[in-house]
């Protein structure tokens, strides 16, 4: 049996016809938008799931060898002039996108087992296309992308309590520097 996959849903995914369903999170400063990639809106992990069926579209989610951020994009079709404006007045960058799959049973389109989380990251660039139908593209990069960049911590009180507000373990630290300790005497 594959790992993370009940025997149910290994045998689904392994048929002559899968189906899958793609359930998309997306976390915008004013709320969560939760899409899937059906025609019909889903409820999963106590929320419902949008679905958007044809007037959405997803990149392939590419792996490699490699140790290199990879990213994604995703699109929706059909978008009203009041959720334009409401696209281009958020901050919406470096916030949190997660995608998860889950096999459909081919008969009831009920999900056989718990979703699986097939990419998390970041969302990053929006792009919007106001021709005859308005459509808006946000791409989003790997948690990979940020391996890079530096973390700056210290070890003083000041930088323990950003984690752990109220602990002292190292309130006395800033009063050790080139302080001369006597062993043994």
């Amino acid at each position: 049996m594959s790992r993370g996959l009940t025997s149910a849903a290994e045998s689904a995914v392994t048929a002559a016809h899968a189906t899958a369903i793609v359930l998309v999170e997306m976390d915008f400063p004013d709320g969560f938008v939760r899409v899937n990639n059906s025609p019909v809106t889903y409820a999963w992990n106590g929320y419902d799931w949008l679905g958007l069926g044809s007037l959405g579209s997803m990149d392939a989610i590419n792996e490699g060898a490699a140790l290199e951020a990879r990213g994604i994009s995703f699109r929706i079709s059909g978008v009203p002039a009041a959720n334009i404006a409401r696209a281009l007045g958020q901050q919406y960058q470096g916030r949190a996108c997660k995608v998860w799959a889950a096999p459909l049973d081919p008969t009831s389109h009920a999900m056989i087992a718990d979703p699986v989380l097939v990419f998390w990251g970041r969302m990053d660039v929006m792009s919007i296309d106001l021709g005859d139908t308005a459509s808006i593209t946000v791409s989003a990069e790997s948690r990979l992308a940020d391996w890079g960049r530096p973390r700056i911590r210290r070890f003083n009180h000041e930088d323990q309590q950003i984690d752990y507000p109220g602990d002292l373990g190292f309130e006395f630290v800033t009063s050790m520097v080139d302080k001369e300790l006597r062993w043994g005497w």
